[in-house]
């Protein structure tokens, strides 16, 4: 029997957002944790790529994720390079080829994420502010950028980040953002720090969940990212390949907020799906879910322009989730028949298959 193929997102976890165990299935067959990614980083001119189990092809276009196993067809005129998960560049010929990539130790990989419950936020915005970074996450900078949502008729926000032997507070007028600033007391590398929003009597402590704070990394984890992130610049790529790239090297070190950053400055300059999609996974993992409902329509108006069938299929896939989740089943299964639909077309069966079984469990 063929491998099942399913193409790695960064954190697997989108079928947390249905809060039911046989909706999660719908991504339960995914890559293995600490998995080698490796992906199109430059599509010129037609190609295609083949999953193991899939009876079709779906067109190759940046970002794409592969693995080994995968057939790529390239056209006569085409040029295509993919990177592959140790930050080598390599070139596909025209004609029917593998993924170039060896299995050695990978830099670029899938994130080890754990289930996270969202706010189920309905369709208004929480009276509390919440936090949106640093939040479930590790840290490059000792000095991040604190970001909170705005609560309306907020004059100012009370701004704390507490930790073990720590307490540092400080009033800001109506902003939601503000850098960790240097004169405040130290961050030390792997302790657990959390950030927390107060105005008009409501606090971001109000949201539920466990594991919403942060910590620092240690000088010798930030030196090995360093290095890595060297090996990037290196490729010489275009600023927003280059930062999506950057994005994808961070979150596989557990940098979730900073990655978001980055393909958030990205994605200004630089609208290709993939970023969008990256931005809903990790938006995901963050337990975020209305920026990553908000992501995850941006992709997939992006894939339709693009062409990108498969991206198109995996975007009206998690909107699915994320309605489940929210309770509108109308939209859920209007993106799940999207999904199972666009499944089809490529010919992956067992996702398909796997769609229309989460589909009669809604209409039950």
């Amino acid at each position: 029997m063929a491998k099942e193929y399913r193409r790695p997102k960064l954190f697997l976890q989108l079928g947390l957002f249905l809060g039911d165990a046989a909706l999660q299935t719908l991504f339960a067959q995914s890559l293995p944790v600490a998995s080698g990614l490796h992906f199109a980083i430059s599509v010129q001119g037609q190609a295609t790529v083949q999953r193991p189990g899939w009876t079709g092809r779906a067109p190759l276009r940046f970002g794409t994720y592969l693995q080994l196993g995968d057939l790529l067809r390239v056209e006569e005129s085409a040029h295509i390079k993919v990177v592959c998960s140790d930050l080598t560049v390599h070139e596909v010929l025209p004609g029917i080829a593998g993924v170039p990539c060896a299995g050695t130790q990978p830099l670029l990989r899938s994130a080890d994420g754990t289930l996270i419950n969202p706010t189920r936020a309905g369709g208004r915005s929480p009276s509390f502010p919440v936090v949106l970074s640093p939040r479930k996450t590790q840290l490059l900078s000792a000095h991040p950028l604190l970001r909170w949502t705005p609560v309306e008729g907020a004059s100012g926000y009370r701004i704390m980040v507490r930790g073990p032997n720590l307490l540092w507070t400080q009033d800001v007028g109506p902003v939601t953002t503000l850098h960790y600033p240097e004169r405040a007391p130290e961050l030390k590398a792997g302790v657990a720090y959390k950030l927390i929003v107060e105005t008009n009597g409501h606090s971001s402590s109000n949201e539920p969940g466990l594991g919403l704070g942060f910590s620092v990394l240690s000088d010798d984890e930030r030196k090995a990212v360093s290095r890595e992130q060297r090996k990037v610049e290196g490729l010489g790529l275009p600023s927003g390949p280059a930062k999506f790239l950057t994005a994808h090297l961070y979150a596989a070190n557990g940098l979730n907020s900073e990655a978001i950053e980055l393909l958030e400055d990205a994605s200004r300059n630089f609208q290709v799906s993939a970023v969008y999609q990256a931005l809903g996974d990790l938006y995901v993992a963050a337990g975020l879910t209305r920026p990553a409902e908000a992501a995850y329509i941006n992709s997939l108006s992006l894939s339709q322009t693009e062409g990108d069938q498969e991206g198109e299929m995996l975007a009206n896939l998690a909107l699915g989730g994320i309605y489940g989740a929210l309770g509108n089943k109308k939209l859920a299964c209007q993106h799940l028949e999207t999904g199972r639909s666009l499944a089809g077309k490529v010919g992956d069966r067992r996702t398909a298959g796997r769609a229309e079984s989460l589909l009669a469990e809604l209409k039950d």
